[in-house]
């Protein structure tokens, strides 16, 4: 089972395998490493675009080490889970310092890069240096939970260690690179989370969870995703040609981007009521404004949580200080990074005065 099944993804790799990528084929680490960080947690498609954005800006690790925080977090604007950003940064720094730039050539060594986990050091491991290390990443989970028909569940200990054993049992001598190729691409183009091409697979014959009906239901999960909804209340306050902004620093998401003076609630609020709680009169006190409209409200999907955002509009004639937030310029708003639902709503000139 355990040969037909690596023979069989190689055997498809070399004849049917036509999926296409920018970094396919790439040996250069640094472009692999880039591409891994990228695709945490972003489809393919979207970010085929900011891969070909940074190789542009950034061509090697020394140039990203080099760069500005700011321009790097505006060039990544829009992908999101902006940790990714920020530990790609300190790993950048930390290769051009410990490393005197050259990208480190170990499993471990690569491992030991701030953000790079199990996954991403042997990806970079296999793809530049033919390493032999097992790629285990949600397509390689799906198609070895089907093809062996695995109901541990791969969010558990017990599951990680399984599915870790057998793939790296199943990774042929010499061929670490096409292989985890292979089968990562398998489970995007073949064995999918949806309608996958079961009768047109060429590892049906022997898939266990294909021969029992079992498909659907592979792989396992022991934890069902919790939904967490929030409820932003941006306010855009403008003074003449300049409005307020600030650096989010918490431990929060949307770390080191930028946004507007920020009203969270525990629930929706309209913007009457928001205008007269005490949250709001916390943040503008004896403050004299004018209220010249409201957006509607913006709503960004993130893994755990649900985003909704509203965008108030005031002005002031005098300028007022508010802690935390700085005025600058509302034509330079360009120069900062800010979160999606804030540049959905620069963007969408309906809604606002900019």
């Amino acid at each position: 089972m355990k040969q037909f099944f690596t023979n069989a993804l190689l055997e498809w790799n070399d004849n049917e395998n036509t999926r296409s990528m920018p970094w396919k084929g790439e040996k250069d680490p640094y472009r692999i490493w880039l591409s891994e960080i990228i695709l945490q947690q972003t489809r393919v498609e979207q970010g085929w675009a900011y891969y070909e954005k940074f190789i542009l800006n950034y061509p090697t690790v020394q140039e990203l080490a080099a760069a500005p925080e700011e321009a790097v977090f505006r060039l990544w604007q829009g992908l999101g889970y902006y940790a990714r950003c920020k530990n790609m940064l300190a790993a950048a720094k930390q290769i051009a310092s410990q490393y005197h730039g050259h990208f480190p050539n170990t499993y471990e060594t690569i491992q030991s890069l701030k953000g790079v986990g199990p996954y991403t050091s042997a990806a970079i491991a296999s793809f530049a240096f033919n390493l032999p290390h097992a790629v285990l990443d949600g397509n390689v989970f799906r198609v070895l939970s089907r093809f062996f028909d695995i109901d541990t569940p791969i969010d558990t200990t017990a599951g990680k260690k399984q599915f870790t054993d057998l793939a790296q049992e199943l990774l042929p001598h010499g061929k670490s690179a096409s292989y985890n190729q292979s089968i990562m691409d398998f489970g995007a183009v073949v064995c999918k989370p949806q309608q996958p091409a079961c009768k047109s697979c060429p590892l049906a014959a022997k898939c266990k969870g294909y021969q029992q009906g079992l498909t659907a239901l592979l792989p396992v999960k022991s934890k069902k995703l919790v939904i967490k909804k929030r409820y932003f209340y941006y306010l855009v306050l403008q003074h003449k040609e300049n409005v307020y902004i600030r650096k989010r620093t918490e431990n929060d998401i949307w770390q080191n981007l930028h946004e507007f003076i920020l009203i969270e609630t525990p629930g929706p609020e309209d913007p009457g009521s928001l205008l007269s709680s005490a949250a709001f009169k916390a943040v503008m006190k004896d403050i004299r404004y004018n209220m010249d409209g409201a957006s509607a409200t913006f709503k960004q999907q993130l893994t755990h949580q649900t985003i909704h955002s509203q965008f108030l509009l005031l002005s002031v004639s005098k300028k007022p200080e508010i802690p935390g937030y700085t005025a600058v310029p509302r034509d330079q708003l360009d120069l900062y990074a800010f979160p999606k639902t804030i540049t959905d709503f620069l963007r969408n000139r309906e809604l606002t005065l900019f």
